[in-house]
Order: structure tokens, then C-alpha cells, then sequence
């Protein structure tokens, strides 16, 4: 074959390689097609951003969700518990999480309110549950309070997941677990905020979804103003409502330090003593009673004996006098 016709040949071998090789190069049919899929996916995430004032009424119930699962839990955990140890770590740390949770639900800014949520509930998960902690406390008493923080656990993040998108939820969930595995091991957690476990990806992850970056509406710094008074006057009724729900459980606090306390524990020890002896104070009684009636009867006895016994001497004296008159007699 001629150059002249070689040539023809290798340019049209060239040019099928090209059309061959034509997807596999970037920006072009593939990186089209991503493109559109972004395209669609960013129409997705408009359709389904939520408000600022929606997201402030998920925070609210789910407060009041939190406060109904630990009082059930709490609620089954001491009743009928004979062990004044048990019950009073339980009411500690009910009192403790709800009051939180609240206080929580009525801070200033919407977006802290979750995530501070987020961050109590996940690692109270941490120290009660993933640890086995209850089980050590209270044995099968604690399954009611192992089951409710983990539905309260579930409850939270299903709300977070209307706020943030799936790559800022694992951000946000390695922030967490890196922080208690470098400082955690504390009962406390019911106080920790967002702002102690978040690094300055922490605050990058909240001013992100604040701008947009997420599934929050935009804040609108202008109209934010009358927004931020409105919901500052409804926090204010929704903590004055909430607080006589848990009041009692101050007291109730307050009523088991005094009675841990070793000075009261051996008060209590000294009372049941006192206690028992009154207790068998009737049984006493009716013994002392009963010999009581006895002492008649013994009298009565002892004066026959007696008596009879007198009889039979002065009887034997009366014949020896007898017999003794009559001997002289004789003799004479």
C-alpha cells in the first residue's frame, strides 16, 4: 500500500480513538451530566430549608419529648426501690437533664439551641448507656432509662438532619466523639455546650448553615431584630410553664442529700432500734400482763402449802405433847 493511502487509514484510526477516549476526559460528557445532577440537588436543598421559626418549635417539643422520656424512665427506675442511693442518682440526673434542656430551648440563638441539644443528649448516651453505666447502677431497673435516652438520641438527630446536610451531620458527630474521648468520662454532660466541644470547624459548620450553607433559611440580619424580641418574649412563658414541672424534684434533691448524709444514716439506724423496741412494746406488755394474772393463782398456791404444811406441824407438836403429858403421868 502507497503513503498516499496510508495515510487516510491512520487519521481515521485517530479519530475513532479520540470519540473512544472522549468520556473519560474531564470537563467533558461525565463532568456535563454531574453538573446538571448538582443543579438538581441544589433545587432539592431549597425546596426542603426550613425556618428559623419552625426550627425554634422543634427545639421547644422536643424539650418537652426529652422531659416526658426522663420522667417515664425515672419514674420506673424508683418506684418501689428500696436503695435511697439509687433513687437519688436518678432524681439527680433527671433534674439535672431537664433543667438543662430547658435552658437550652430558651437561649438566644436558634441554631445553639439544637446543637447544644445535640451535644447533650449524644454524649449522656455516651456516659449512661454506650458505657453500660446504668446497668452497673441499677442493675434491670435501668432498661426503661436506656431505651428513652436512646429514643431521645434518635428524636435529636432526625432534627438536626432537617438543618444540616448529611456531610455536616458526620462533622458534627466526630466533633462529638473526638471531644469525649480526649475529655469525657464526667456525669455532668448535661451542662456541656456546643461551644466547649466545637473547634474553629465547630463555628465554621454553624456560620456555614447560618449563610445558607445548609438547610436553614438564610438569617436575615435586618428583620432578624423584631424576629429576635418576639421569640425572646415567647422563651420567657414557655421556661415560666416549664418550671413548676420539675420544681419538685428540687426538693426531692434536697431531701436526699440530707438523707445520704452518714450523721442522718446513723439517726435512721438509732430510729429503727427505738422502732423495733416500740414495736414489740404490746408483746411485752401482754407477757407482764399475763404474769400478772399469774401472781394470785402463785399466792394462792403458796399460802395452801403453807397452811397445810402448819397444819401438819402443829398437829405433830400436839401429839408429842400429848405423848409426852401421858409418859409422865405414868411414871409417877
Amino acid at each position: 500500500m502507497s503513503r498516499a493511502r496510508r495515510l487516510p487509514v491512520a487519521l481515521a484510526a485517530l479519530l475513532a480513538a479520540a470519540l473512544l477516549l472522549a468520556p473519560a476526559l474531564p470537563g467533558c460528557s461525565s463532568g456535563q451530566k454531574k453538573k446538571s445532577q448538582f443543579g438538581e440537588a441544589g433545587k432539592m436543598l431549597r425546596d426542603q430549608r426550613i425556618t428559623r421559626a419552625k426550627l425554634e418549635e422543634l427545639s421547644n417539643a422536643f424539650a418537652d419529648r426529652y422531659f416526658t422520656l426522663m420522667l417515664s424512665a425515672s419514674e420506673k427506675v424508683m418506684r418501689d426501690n428500696p436503695d435511697i442511693s439509687q433513687r437519688r442518682i436518678m432524681n439527680g440526673l433527671r433534674l439535672l437533664g431537664v433543667s438543662s434542656m430547658y435552658d437550652m430551648a430558651t437561649s438566644p440563638d436558634t441554631l445553639t439551641q439544637l446543637v447544644d441539644q445535640l451535644v447533650v443528649v449524644t454524649l449522656q448516651n455516651y456516659f449512661w448507656v454506650d458505657s453500660g453505666r446504668s446497668q452497673a447502677i441499677w442493675g434491670n431497673r435501668a432498661q426503661p432509662l436506656v431505651e428513652n435516652l436512646r429514643k431521645a438520641r434518635e428524636d435529636i438527630w432526625q432534627i438536626a438532619a432537617k438543618v444540616f446536610t448529611d456531610e455536616q451531620l458526620e462533622e458534627l458527630d466526630l466533633l462529638i466523639a473526638t471531644w469525649w474521648s480526649r475529655r469525657g468520662g464526667t456525669e455532668f454532660v448535661a451542662y456541656v455546650r456546643f461551644s466547649e466541644v466545637a473547634s474553629a470547624k465547630g463555628g465554621e459548620i454553624l456560620n456555614t448553615v447560618r449563610d445558607g450553607g445548609g438547610l436553614l433559611e438564610p438569617l436575615d440580619r435586618v428583620t432578624d431584630v423584631a424576629e429576635d424580641t418576639r421569640l425572646s418574649v415567647e422563651r420567657t412563658f414557655f421556661w415560666a410553664k416549664r418550671v413548676p414541672l420539675f420544681a419538685n424534684w428540687q426538693a426531692d434533691a434536697l431531701m436526699y442529700d440530707i438523707l445520704i448524709a452518714p450523721e442522718v444514716q446513723k439517726s435512721l439506724g438509732n430510729y429503727d432500734k427505738v422502732a423495733g423496741t416500740f414495736a414489740t412494746m404490746p408483746e411485752r406488755v401482754e407477757k407482764i400482763v399475763s404474769r400478772l394474772d399469774d401472781i394470785p393463782n402463785t399466792a394462792r398456791s403458796v399460802t395452801d402449802t403453807v397452811f397445810s404444811r402448819a397444819l401438819m406441824l402443829g398437829g405433830a407438836l400436839f401429839a408429842g405433847l400429848f405423848i409426852l403429858i401421858w409418859w409422865r403421868g405414868r411414871n409417877k
